[in-house]
């Protein structure tokens, strides 16, 4: 096939833009696809169950002592009355039994004090777990933030010099005959579809040419294009 020298230099341009191409979406792919940011992602998911559960616990803990301190608060308005009764009473009977009721009163009040106190050291460590998991998920989420835009920025560089290589490969197009186009395009569908010999190798398959295939591929004309015996693709001279 018969192709001039800037037409050669075309074909060979638009086998670098397409692989070029083909790197960018390659690396947008993996950029977006960062095993880091699925991790911290991962992450964040995992320790909000975490937060969660850190906040119920903290919750029942709060409306247990509630619940301590309005019992705390029924028994000493029980006791204040039983004081009451056994001060003004005048009967020896009716005062042992006001009396027993007072000490039970306050063994009540003693195991619910104990309780409550328990209660608030539980409280306590239980606010400090949940500020420690409040504090690494919001350290996480900057990370996961900053993570993002790096990679959003990343992303937007790669599209950039995607949309400039399309662009280039748009006007090297226009300098291609149909025929030797479609014949590029049905190679390229496969494998990389123009190459150069560098080295006695073909820069498309990287396969050595045997020195018969490299004095055939010089000895065609300026005008005329070959190809690989290896793997078909088109050669630039």
């Amino acid at each position: 096939m018969n192709l001039d020298k800037a037409g050669q230099a075309a074909l060979l341009k638009l086998g670098e833009l397409d692989l070029e191409i083909a790197h960018l979406k390659h690396e947008i792919a993996k950029t977006v696809e960062s095993s880091e940011l699925a991790e911290l992602t991962t992450s964040q998911t995992s320790s909000a169950g975490d937060l969660l559960e850190a906040r119920t616990l903290l919750e029942n803990i709060q409306t247990e002592i509630k619940r301590c301190e309005e019992d705390i608060r029924l028994v000493n308005e029980r006791l204040d009355r039983d004081r009451t009764r056994l001060n003004s009473t005048s009967s020896p009977k009716d005062a042992i039994g006001i009396q027993a009721e007072i000490d039970s009163l306050l063994k009540r009040k003693d195991d619910l004090e104990n309780v409550e106190i328990g209660l608030l050291q539980d409280l306590e460590n239980a606010e400090i777990a949940y500020k420690q998991i409040s504090d690494d998920r919001q350290l996480s989420q900057g990370k996961l933030n900053e993570l993002r835009n790096e990679i959003q920025q990343r992303v937007d560089e790669l599209k950039n010099l995607g949309r400039k290589a399309s662009a280039d490969r748009e006007i090297v197009l226009a300098k291609i005959p149909p025929e030797i186009l479609s014949r590029y395009q049905a190679l390229a569908q496969r494998q990389v579809a123009v190459g150069q010999v560098v080295d006695r190798a073909c820069t498309a398959c990287r396969m050595t040419l045997t020195v018969g295939a490299i004095d055939t591929l010089n000895n065609l004309a300026d005008d005329q294009i070959g190809s690989c015996p290896e793997c078909q693709a088109i050669i630039i001279r």
